[in-house]
């Protein structure tokens, strides 16, 4: 992970404990800068999140696009297609995080299937990696904890939980909102697989998505439960493009799983 110096602070992490206080100054790493997307034909938006910086700082920039329904569908999609790759060039984040299409969507699904597709290709061609998180996934993933924040998320609880991450009393647009904090939990995953975050710093919603999710599934066989959460799903729903060599095209081998995330695995399934 990158590292930066700064001034040692005492700060909030999940569940309510502090970061020790060790010196006046220490080094901070992890994930930097991650580019957030939310892809869309009128309103695209974008932004920037800085996990280590604070305050309003953590929301580098953002912003939305759109194009008009009288544009050649193809140009729509190769203009946001062109805007991916000005924010990559002109940002240079460490990663990505995009919203995925929603399950079950219609014909919109499709829309933002190809929407997404275009987008990778310009992340892929500057071998950042990615994640992937789609609509119902990234508002569980800002509920923080199911079992504390109850009811449907909507756009504006999207837009305060972007005011309480950025300690910013402004409303942001939604679309900017709903990029911000897909970039947010990109961070924070590209984090985790680094080692710079553990399985106990994460939020019970991110420690679903992140490691524990299971999927049971009836076979000719039986039943049999298969783990879908995020770390077992490399080529999938995140991808190591930075392992790519230039001039290739084939898919990198799958990492191997950090042995805490096992280890916490191992304990989470000892105690149910």
């Amino acid at each position: 992970p990158a590292c930066r110096s700064k001034a040692a602070r005492s700060r909030p992490r999940a569940g309510g404990a502090e970061a020790l206080r060790t010196s006046d100054l220490s080094v901070v790493c992890g994930t930097l800068r991650v580019l957030g997307l939310d892809p869309s034909l009128r309103a695209y938006g974008w932004a920037i999140h800085d996990s280590i910086a604070e305050g309003r700082k953590r929301r580098v920039a953002s912003g939305h696009d759109g194009t008009p329904a009288t544009t050649v569908p193809v140009v729509r999609f190769m203009q946001f297609r062109s805007l991916v790759a000005s924010l990559l060039e002109k940002h240079d984040p460490e990663g990505v995080g995009m919203e995925s299409p929603a399950y079950a969507a219609g014909p919109f699904q499709r829309i933002h299937f190809g929407l997404m597709m275009f987008a990778l290709e310009a992340v892929f061609e500057r071998r950042k990696d990615c994640v992937l998180f789609d609509p119902a996934t990234l508002k569980l993933l800002a509920r923080e904890d199911s079992e504390k924040r109850k009811g449907p998320m909507g756009k504006l609880d999207m837009q305060r939980r972007v005011q309480v991450d950025t300690l910013d009393p402004s409303v942001i647009d939604n679309n900017e909102a709903d990029a911000y904090l897909v970039a947010l939990y990109a961070a924070r995953f590209f984090d985790l697989q680094s080692g710079a975050l553990s399985p106990e710093d994460l939020t019970p919603s991110e420690r679903s998505v992140f490691v524990t999710r299971k999927k049971r599934t009836k076979t000719m066989r039986g039943f049999v439960v298969k783990r879908i959460a995020h770390v077992f799903r490399e080529n999938s729903r995140y991808f190591s493009f930075s392992k790519v060599p230039p001039g290739s095209v084939l898919l990198p081998g799958k990492s191997a799983v950090d042995p805490r995330i096992g280890e916490f695995l191992a304990s989470v399934e000892e105690e149910s």
